[in-house]
């Protein structure tokens, strides 16, 4: 799979571009049903940290967020809203302080 071997090559040290990788591969994973690698890949995206400082990133999570709460009612797909949430929270207090 591209997307995988796309995540696995990229230094850590480009955040932004790991994050936009890890979200490729969530949306791989997504359009083959597999949620609990879904909410771990886009975690690990989101949990990235510097990505958020992006909007494009931003737009894309949100759009991502929004297509995998068709499954809301999954436990993991619910603790993956919650931690888009909380991710942007915190982004928009960091930008508040500056």
């Amino acid at each position: 799979m591209h997307a995988q071997h796309a995540v696995d090559s990229t230094d850590p040290m480009y955040a932004r571009t790991l994050g936009f990788c890890r979200m490729v591969l969530a949306q791989s994973q997504l359009l083959n049903g597999e949620l609990e690698a879904v909410v771990t890949t886009a975690s690990l995206a989101v949990d990235g940290g510097d990505s958020l400082q992006s909007s494009r990133f931003q737009r894309y999570v949100t759009d991502f967020q929004q297509e995998v709460n068709v499954h809301a009612s999954n436990p993991a797909v619910a603790a993956f809203s919650e931690t888009v949430r909380d991710a942007m929270a915190r982004f928009d207090d960091e930008d508040e302080d500056e």
